[in-house]
């Protein structure tokens, strides 16, 4: 398995492989003059282009038995689809490639299928999570040949394995913090197109803003002033870095609230409609001021059939709606 694929593998998620590209990028942009190129792959339907054949060599390279290898293949290959709509039902169409999606398998599998591209060096390093894969390049005095030939060689390789790169979805992105960021660096170009780049402010609103919400969302009630003031700063540098304005900590915690509470009053669900129905109505309290004689005669006759011993040391709280019912049927007689 490829060290540096984060899904589907006990103890890491996606918070390790952000944290993980973070930590290479950030150690890099400490020494003055260096950039971060940062390419994020796109597939077109990646989990349908795993070819079965591919995949049992892939899978008995990496230690699977011959049975597991041919059982996998099998389930792969010759799989019966149609589609549906009522009484409408379409041709059935055979297919030998790709995984059922929506198993639990299907990306365990595609896992497997591009566990053997794997680079990783001080400057260079290519990292996944499932099909996400995004290539890092730490380019010091603009020397970016290395950075330039593993995405080559990646691409080649997808094509090898019938994997189609989306070159239109694919981005770039150029990390640069010093003052008189280079503006010519030669775009990438794959499949005869060029690269789009993301921009400055891409990163912060993906990765940074990201953070700074869920601390909103889960701690802005209870936020000091001391620590509302260092995420503001945090803020502001990173604005002068985008070079736009970003909005503050109080900002982006009241469009929070606003959004969330729109969302709440726009549920249509039973439950939302009958907790709002109660928070406009306030508080119901039932209570019986006494159980008299004539009422547990009553439940008797109603239910003669009832073991009235297992009633015996209850607290008389929890039949409160029971008796108040009793109680009104019996004046109305």
């Amino acid at each position: 398995m490829d060290p540096l694929q984060f899904a589907y593998q006990p103890g890491i998620g996606v918070d390790d492989a952000v944290i993980y590209l973070l930590q290479r990028s950030l150690s890099h942009l400490e020494d003055a003059g260096n950039t971060v190129r940062i390419t994020f792959f796109d597939f077109s339907s990646a989990f349908n282009t795993i070819h079965p054949s591919l995949l049992r060599v892939k899978l008995e390279r990496a230690g699977a038995s011959d049975q597991l290898a041919a059982w996998v293949t099998n389930y792969l290959t010759d799989r019966p689809q149609f589609v549906r709509l009522q009484d409408c039902v379409s041709d059935v169409v055979v297919c030998s490639t790709g995984a059922p999606q929506g198993t639990v398998l299907s990306p365990f599998l595609f896992t497997l299928y591009t566990s053997d591209f794997t680079y990783s060096t001080d400057s260079c390093h290519l990292q996944k999570f499932s099909d996400d894969t995004a290539i890092v390049g730490c380019v010091s005095e603009g020397n970016d040949c290395e950075y330039r030939k593993v995405i080559m060689d990646f691409v080649d390789w997808c094509e090898l394995n019938h994997l189609q790169v989306n070159a239109s979805k694919t981005k770039e992105m150029v990390i640069d913090f010093s003052r008189k960021p280079s503006a010519d660096i030669a775009p990438l170009n794959i499949q005869g197109l060029d690269i789009e780049r993301a921009t400055a402010e891409d990163f912060y609103e993906t990765v940074v803003a990201s953070v700074v919400s869920y601390a909103v969302v889960c701690w802005g009630g209870g936020c000091s002033e001391r620590d509302k003031k260092r995420l503001n700063r945090l803020i502001k540098r990173a604005s002068s870095v985008c070079g736009c304005p970003l909005d503050s900590i109080e900002v982006m915690g009241e469009r929070r609230a606003l959004a969330k509470l729109s969302t709440i009053m726009d549920n249509t669900s039973p439950l939302c409609i009958r907790l709002q129905k109660l928070k406009r109505d306030g508080p119901v309290t039932r209570t019986i001021q006494q159980w008299p004689d004539q009422s547990d005669s009553a439940l008797h006759d109603c239910f003669s059939m009832t073991e009235w011993c297992v009633f015996k040391d209850t607290d008389i709280n929890t039949y409160t709606d029971a008796g108040h019912w009793i109680h009104r049927k019996m004046h109305r007689r």
